[in-house]
């Protein structure tokens, strides 16, 4: 049943229904990434030595990559959980959101494993600065001591999303980024606890919004209602949640190591460089809050009206999702690349920092609008049962590419970072080509089977 707090994608307007869903979403991850500056600025106000900021930055993009393999998977039981929405079946929505579930947890205690016992490892790939390697191993460790309490709640957050009830996920995570402060200012500025307060006002707001979103799942609001007996493996629901959610956890994981080779890159510039990179991170995680969030809107929108069979509105909803990307994406990346020496100066006085945070600023965020159109496709793909080509367009445009860029064409202008950072928005062109390709075709491929089986689609 759809509840007043639902977004009904089966009818109506799709723009207005994509802005309802993505606005809580943006407004979330805005906010989000606001919250972690908040963190950087008490780390760069209580640390004596100004060594902090550098190594909770430094591991930001292995964190980042982690972080988005949990949330790429976790689109799939968004796209199972919204199909069978769709279909109105809510005893195999409810199937597919327990298996879902038991899957997070244990795939969250594996990933705190291998991230405890490779922390030093990993940061000495990325060519982490000697001066910061201790505190960064110190802050990775305790990120993913964490991370099975944030991978269960980013799977819990999809499944209330695939309803379109992106606001209670806001609203959940509104409250853990507020705990997360007040902990920081508590742990850091009083405490004088350093590393050690950011990382434990970390963890502590995941049990807040884990605690939230499974009471809104077990007991709350939420259309997919589940108890702790549905907790179990589904072969079938896990193979389909999985068949989805791992090519579209593999893409953006892929992207992420991408963006390692890039932080590797940057390392060898020294402390200042790795800081500036930082601090343009921080940024560019907010604009592209509003393309990815547009790409989130319209997954359980394509999902949901190919469920229902109505294979027209699932197209329109991803040609109204590429323009509320641009509209979104390029209006923020503009004001971000026209504004970089203000906005990197609220977290750093260092001249030569800011200028290494103005270099990526710049180049990024005046062409996130492309991003924007990338994820759509992506997202758009998944829905329709295609996963796998986002994730082979990632591999060889947002990985591969880079490799050949940082060694065989970024050494053409090997002190020019302007030009190393080229290499993302020319990936996400030709990423969107290849998308394309797959695209339009299975478009055309599900209206055929739709007229021929109404009932299959």
């Amino acid at each position: 049943m759809l509840r007043r707090k639902d977004v009904d994608m089966l009818s109506g307007s799709i723009m207005k229904g994509l802005f309802v869903v993505a606005l809580p979403i943006v407004l979330m991850n805005v906010l989000q990434s606001m919250f972690n500056m908040v963190d950087m600025r008490v780390l760069k106000t209580y640390d004596t030595d100004g060594l902090a900021v550098g190594a909770v930055g430094v591991c930001s993009t292995l964190i980042t990559l982690i972080v988005n393999l949990v949330i790429g998977i976790a689109t799939g039981a968004n796209a199972v959980v919204a199909r069978h929405l769709g279909r109105k079946d809510p005893e195999d929505a409810r199937k597919a959101a327990g298996t879902a579930i038991l899957f997070s947890a244990l795939a969250g205690l594996v990933l705190t494993v291998i991230g405890i016992a490779g922390a030093k490892t990993f940061l000495v790939w990325t060519n982490c600065p000697e001066k910061l390697l201790s505190r960064a191993t110190l802050y990775f460790r305790l990120y993913f001591a964490g991370v099975p309490i944030l991978t269960v709640y980013n799977f819990c957050a999809a499944i209330i999303r695939s309803s379109g009830n992106s606001k209670r996920v806001m609203e959940i995570s509104l409250v853990g980024g507020a705990v997360k402060v007040a902990c920081t200012y508590l742990f850091v500025g009083a405490f004088k606890g350093g590393i050690l307060g950011v990382s434990l006002a970390t963890i502590f707001s995941w049990v807040i919004t884990f605690l939230m979103s499974w009471w809104s799942i077990t007991k709350g609001d939420s259309v997919v209602k589940i108890s702790l007996k549905d907790i179990r493996y589904e072969k079938k629901e896990l193979k389909e949640v999985l068949r989805i959610g791992v090519p579209s956890g593999l893409q953006m994981g892929l992207y992420s190591i991408a963006n390692v080779i890039i932080v590797a890159t940057v390392n060898t510039f020294g402390a200042e460089a790795t800081t500036g990179l930082s601090i343009a991170n921080t940024f560019d995680g907010i604009i592209y809050s509003f393309s990815h969030a547009t790409s989130l809107a319209v997954l359980p929108y394509v999902s949901q009206n190919i469920g229902a069979g109505n294979i027209k509105r699932a197209t329109q909803s991803v040609w109204r999702g590429i323009l509320l990307a641009i509209i979104l994406a390029g209006g923020t990346g503009a004001l971000s690349a026209i504004f970089s020496p203000q906005l990197s100066s609220l977290l750093s006085s260092d001249p030569v920092v800011i200028d290494y945070s103005c270099q990526k600023m710049v180049i990024i965020s005046s062409t996130y609008f492309i991003c924007g159109i990338f994820d759509v496709f992506g997202a758009a793909l998944r829905g329709m049962g295609r996963p796998v080509v986002p994730t082979v367009a990632t591999l060889l445009f947002m990985c591969a590419l880079r490799f050949v860029w940082v060694y065989a064409i970024f050494p053409l202008l090997p002190t020019n970072l302007t030009f190393l950072y080229l290499v993302w928005p020319v990936g996400w062109v030709l990423s969107i080509a290849l998308m394309s390709c797959a695209l339009f075709p299975q478009i055309k491929k599900l209206k055929a089977l739709h007229a021929e089986h109404p009932a299959t689609t």
